[in-house]
């Protein structure tokens, strides 16, 4: 195979790869991100149950405030009512006392109402504190994974940058603007070719004069279609009927396909 194609080969495998890295590294923060975002609504749903508790105990305070009041009021007009002259300042008092204690009552009501809901406000408050602990603990196992996956692989975007100034070198610089052209749009430069003369990545049967051209894997030959540099897949040797390959045609059979197999993701990629 000519020396050129191999490193094709070996360069969109690489280039694969350094796509994915890249993606994973953007992602990474925006999985970060919703992270911290349900953290925010843990914090915001316990803010939320303790505003809900302070103020049922202010409510409280206020009511059992206002029963004190209305029972001085009780006092003060029962008191009056000993020293009234006439029949209807009596029944006056006797009306405001009256009106007094329907309040009273209204507020024990009221507080009454409070207690009863307390239970389940500090149900909610325990609910919401054991949330906001069990997500902030997530929150920070996420983000230090996060931080060493991107140290990871920043670490192999390097490298992996390194190889591929390495396999471009000494590529001829119009068949390397072909490639970056047709990855660039297509997502993959290379297809394999197998005995069905078909281009692997976009299905379509190639003619018989490029179907030769490309089995000597010696040149460079586009796909008519989707423009991608093809390459030869040869098939594995055939064994002798009734007798098993040999330990070195086996072998041999092995090194070949691995040679020249297939960038991932080549076949889907249109």
């Amino acid at each position: 195979m000519n020396s050129d194609l191999e490193k094709l080969i070996d360069l969109q495998q690489v280039d694969s790869r350094i796509a994915a890295l890249r993606a994973e590294i953007a992602a990474l923060p925006r999985h970060v991100k919703v992270i911290e975002a349900k953290l925010a609504g843990a914090k915001a749903k316990l803010e939320g149950a303790q505003a809900a508790m302070k103020a049922d105990e202010a409510a409280r305070r206020k009511h059992e405030g206002d029963i004190q009041d209305q029972q001085q009021k009780v006092s003060k007009y029962r008191d009056q009512s000993l020293n009234v002259k006439t029949n209807q300042e009596y029944k006056a008092l006797m009306e405001e006392i009256k009106f007094a204690e329907e309040k009273i009552a209204a507020s024990e009501d009221k507080i009454l109402e409070i207690m009863v809901a307390a239970d389940t406000r500090k149900e909610a408050l325990k609910q919401a504190e054991g949330e906001l602990k069990a997500d902030t603990a997530e929150n920070d196992r996420e983000k230090e994974s996060a931080r060493l996956r991107t140290a990871e692989d920043e670490k192999e975007l390097a490298e992996l940058t390194e190889q591929r100034k390495q396999l471009r070198t000494g590529v001829s610089e119009d068949v390397l603007r072909h490639y970056d052209r047709v990855l660039k749009l297509r997502g993959s430069a290379l297809a394999a070719v197998h005995e069905d003369q078909l281009c692997s990545a976009c299905s379509m049967m190639l003619r018989p004069q490029v179907f030769q051209d490309v089995t000597s894997n010696q040149q460079f030959v586009a796909c008519d279609y989707c423009s991608r540099i093809l390459y030869y897949v040869p098939p594995p040797p055939k064994a002798e009927e009734g007798k098993p390959p040999s330990d070195a045609q086996a072998q041999s059979s092995s090194e070949g396909a691995s040679k020249v197999a297939p960038a991932p993701g080549e076949a889907t990629a249109q």
